[in-house]
């Protein structure tokens, strides 16, 4: 709604699609994107050409409709690189707009590959980072929403009028039904409410002023003199038709003045700047009456439209004077207010903020206006966010944004009250700008303990049996239904050789990094799964195949690994059922996700095998997330994770923001490990001494506090390595987890109990690790990969308890995302898959 341009209202009737689509253009070259739009959606769903869903994504970004231009352009981008680089430049904005930052840098980035002398996508792609840094200082400000004032249309700018507010709506009511061909909605119109008793509270919404001020078209936002005697306001005045239109380009705004006179508004007034030719809009009248603010694109501008003034001189106004560069920017500058100190406030969208349009704030230094700087959050999101309204002094006021959090309509007025927030009492919103930061309190250095403990006469090297759990999910590549050739593909004349105790002799074409068994094993799923059909005539299986392109796209995923199974295996296809979706039954992208969506989304694009055959999954396990029945590998596991070095930096509830390690040896050669976030760590052993056995080394521990004050404690520790004792064997086993889940762990409840538990020697010891992929926020997934493994002891310790058994010695570590520790690589989707786990480690007693 922030558009108040007045569009031409026509409709055009045709019997053929080409004709519909032509009218489409029209529309859309009208302006009318709301109609232009409906249209544009019949022939996307038709054909799905790109072509199609730029215009559709194009009118929903000019109605301010975010998420709608979202999914347009996002279907364009996935079909193939859009030759036209206008186009990323649109799809970077409309990415911010939606807090996908990532992927907004991103698009921005290949605009001005494109466009390299056109300084816009780097401008854009580095306000992103600038915004994400300042997110850093945010204080507790509390924005509520108006109800009282707000509905499903757009409500906006209000302006404090006798005993209420007048505030500006596209509401329908009787007699302003009116549709506004840009967004489908009615014209702006004023409203009165008056207040209750609260600035949150209002009652008798109705529209204001009568005929005088309620015209045929857009009116809004207004502004009054101090005693409420004089009205200036923003009109359309009629549509632009034909050749006035074409050459224009633009609907032309006007302020128009009337006076209050025996209790009624007198015929208004055109503002002596009004033009055919440019607009002049959003007035604001100083409390003293003695200068006017707007905003026009009339000639000697600085960008698309600006923040102009005009001095009172008598009963007449100064000729325009233009803000300068301290306010104007090459984009659009709207919606300007003053403060009580002088201070100008106002909207751009040509700032490095947060998205959108921004409110902007220029202190007045003694007449002059300093260099604007946009508000932080949550004065500003990544939507549209303007019209600053003060109640009293810089601390209480109102808002306008078409943010969705929590609003009610299209866009919606918000409240804002610094003295019920817990912010320092000195803070005014014209020093809350992008840059502010509270000034430390006086600290005092936390007390640390700081300890390191290295295991002695740990082996270096265990043999280990591992019970190995094969996840239910083939994973495809974008833009592919053909099986990768990291899957182990068979011919007919191998299958009688395939066994699942042997699978080191059918290994995959590629194979990457660390845990070569484990992924052997899991690369033959489509093998493990055609043998164990094959020897269980009675078994079925439902291969559900996700795509992002959509349900055919998915089939055919789920055919091309029916059509192995049938073809190479021979089993009949009467066994194997398929089902598309678009999204799997436990998909990793959720609602309102908007970090690591690529990775995210490469985990959704697979089949699911589903089956209720007990030959075929996991033990006392059923539903869409069973992982098959496991298999059993057999290998030497070097550094075991008894013997990993322990690091201690604690001193409380998180002392350190961050902090890191420097070890010296005795010729001084330093290694630097870190940062880490979490009190304790643990290093491998041969990390540090390489192909040492022992050696003397000085652990210097440095530490950062939330004032950025550096603390450093020291101590020095001999390390030893110990030749392996091969006769000592462990057993291993594995718990899967879907993506930022804890609770899976329920489903492995009697499997753990029944299985793993009965297992463990008599004083023996378990160690439990817990692990995270790479994907969402590291400190967060430190907290989730130890809850997952505290979930696991915990479950073990119930089932010894009911034998009665108390001689097992237990330790739990998360390790979340860390990329030295992590079981696997985070390259592909299946390996991430595979670190969303917790591994269990049964370490017999040792003999005396």
């Amino acid at each position: 709604m922030k558009k108040i341009y007045l569009l031409i209202f026509t409709t055009l009737f045709s019997l053929t699609t080409m004709a519909q689509y032509k009218k489409a253009d029209r529309l859309f070259d009208r302006w009318e994107y709301y109609r232009a739009a409906k249209i544009y959606e019949k022939k996307a769903n038709k054909n799905s050409s790109a072509e199609a869903y730029v215009r559709l994504g194009e009118c929903y970004q000019k109605m301010n409709l975010y998420k709608e231009a979202l999914a347009a352009y996002d279907i364009v981008n996935s079909k193939n690189p859009y030759i036209t680089p206008e186009f990323y430049l649109n799809y970077g904005l409309i990415l911010q707009n939606n807090g996908k930052d990532a992927q907004a840098k991103e698009a921005f980035k290949k605009y001005s590959e494109a466009m390299q002398n056109d300084p816009r996508g780097d401008f854009f792609a580095a306000a992103i980072d600038i915004a994400r840094e300042d997110r850093k200082y945010d204080e507790p400000i509390t924005i509520k929403n108006v109800g009282a004032l707000n509905s499903e249309n757009a409500d906006l700018c209000p302006v404090l009028y006798q005993d209420g507010i007048v505030f500006t709506s596209s509401r329908k009511t009787s007699g302003h039904g009116k549709i506004y061909g840009w967004t489908g909605a009615n014209y702006l119109d004023l409203y009165y409410a008056k207040k209750g008793s609260d600035n949150l509270n209002f009652t008798d919404v109705t529209p204001f002023g009568g005929k005088k001020i309620s015209k045929k078209y857009h009116d809004g936002p207004a502004c009054f003199s101090k005693n409420f005697d004089v009205i200036y306001i923003s009109r359309v005045q009629k549509d632009l038709r034909g050749s006035k239109k074409r050459t224009l380009g633009i609907e032309t705004n006007k302020i128009f003045v009337s006076t209050m006179k025996d209790e009624k508004w007198t015929k208004d007034v055109p503002f002596k700047y009004n033009s055919d030719t440019y607009s002049v809009s959003n007035p604001f009248l100083t409390a003293d009456g003695s200068r006017l603010y707007f905003v026009s694109d009339m000639p000697g501008g600085l960008g698309n439209a600006d923040i102009w003034y005009c001095n009172r001189q008598g009963d007449a106004w100064s000729n325009p004077i233009n803000m300068g560069a301290n306010i104007n920017t090459f984009n659009s500058e709207r919606y300007p207010s003053v403060d009580s100190e002088g201070n100008l406030y106002f909207a751009s969208d040509g700032y490095q903020g947060f998205g959108g349009l921004d409110i902007c704030v220029s202190i007045n230094n003694n007449g002059t206006f300093q260099k604007a700087i946009p508000m932080k959050a949550p004065f500003n999101s990544s939507y549209d966010d303007y019209g600053v309204t003060f109640i009293e002094d810089g601390r209480i006021g109102y808002i306008s944004s078409n943010r969705y959090e929590n609003g009610k309509g299209d866009d919606d007025i918000l409240y804002f009250n610094l003295s019920e927030d817990n912010v320092p009492a000195t803070l005014v919103t014209s020093v809350y700008t992008m840059g502010y930061k509270q000034k430390p309190k006086a600290e005092v250095a936390p007390k640390v303990m700081f300890a390191v403990n290295s295991p002695e006469n740990i082996p270096l090297e265990r043999r280990v049996r591992e019970t190995f759990p094969i996840r239910n999910y083939i994973f495809f590549d974008l833009e592919s239904t053909k099986i990768p050739d990291r899957y182990v593909l068979l011919t007919k004349d191998e299958v009688k050789n395939f066994k699942e105790t042997n699978l080191e002799v059918f290994t995959p074409k590629t194979l990457s990094g660390r845990s070569t068994r484990q992924m052997i094993a899991y690369y033959n799923i489509l093998n493990i799964l055609g043998n164990r059909m094959g020897e269980n005539p009675n078994s079925t299986i439902v291969l559900v195949g996700s795509s992002e392109k959509g349900v055919e796209d998915g089939k055919l995923m789920a055919e091309s690994v029916k059509k192995y199974l049938v073809d190479v295996f021979q089993i009949k296809s009467t066994r194997i059922n398929i089902e598309g979706r678009v999204k799997p039954k436990l998909p990793s992208e959720q609602p309102n996700a908007a970090n690591d969506l690529v990775m995210l989304r490469e985990g959704d694009r697979r089949v699911s095998v589903e089956s209720d055959a007990p030959a075929i999954l996991m033990e006392f396990q059923s539903g869409p997330d069973v992982p098959l029945k496991p298999v059993e590998i057999a290998e030497v596991q070097v550094a075991p994770m008894d013997s990993y070095i322990t690091i201690q930096a604690d001193g409380g509830k998180n002392p350190f923001t961050s902090w890191s390690l420097e070890v010296s040896d005795e010729k001084g050669k330093t290694q630097v490990f870190g940062p880490y976030y979490q009190n304790q760590i643990s290093i491998p052993g041969k990390s540090i001494l390489g192909t040492r056995s022992n050696g003397d080394y000085k652990f210097v521990m440095i530490g950062k506090t939330a004032n950025e004050t550096i603390l450093k404690k020291d101590t020095t520790v001999r390390l030893v390595l110990w030749i392996p004792d091969v006769k000592e064997e462990g057993i291993r086993y594995s718990v899967l987890y879907e993506y930022d889940d804890s609770k899976s762990i329920y489903i492995y409840e009697k499997y753990l109990s029944e299985v793993v538990v009965p297992i463990i020697p008599v004083n023996g010891k378990v160690i439990i690790h817990g692990y995270t992929d790479i994907v969402g926020d590291a400190n967060y997934n430190l907290s989730l990969s130890t809850a997952r493994a505290n979930d696991v002891k915990k479950i073990m310790e119930t089932a010894l308890s009911k034998t009665n058994r108390k001689d097992v010695k237990f330790e739990v570590r998360g390790f979340g995302e860390n990329a030295s520790l992590s079981p696997f690589e985070n390259k592909f989707p299946e390996e991430r898959f595979y670190n969303r786990t917790v591994i269990i480690d049964i370490i017999p007693a040792k003999s005396k």
